[in-house]
């Protein structure tokens, strides 16, 4: 133990070079991750732009449908209004996650990317 001490103590080259990697190092992992959240952003305002264009086509086939279709329509738009909502909490609550929460913030809006694209376009 006496020597890394000393060989320590007398390398203070060799201390800076490994802080500066350090920093290096973290801020690489700062800018993965913001690219990961800009990236997972994008993807939710896509997501709602395609939602808001299925409600479009579905309020159109609205009034077109006859009585007896107008019900399952209906229940598609709540459906894809539901999401639609979802996905503006998700992207209100998008700066508070941080670490594990994070994760389970990912693995929920994933959820609904796959949930919505399980709806009748």
């Amino acid at each position: 133990m006496g020597f890394f001490t000393l060989s320590s103590c007398g390398n203070d080259a060799s201390s800076e070079n490994a802080k500066k990697e350090v920093n290096e190092a973290t801020e690489a992992v700062g800018d993965a991750m913001e690219s990961e959240r800009n990236d997972l952003k994008r993807e939710i305002m896509e997501a709602q732009s395609n939602i808001d264009r299925r409600l479009e086509k579905l309020n159109n086939d609205m009034k077109e449908a006859k009585d007896d279709a107008k019900a399952d329509i209906q229940k598609d738009i709540d459906k894809l209004e539901a999401k639609k909502k979802r996905l503006a909490e998700d992207l209100d609550n998008f700066g508070e996650k941080t670490g594990q929460e994070w994760d389970q913030f990912k693995a929920n809006v994933r959820e609904t990317f796959k949930d919505i694209g399980t709806d009748n376009n």
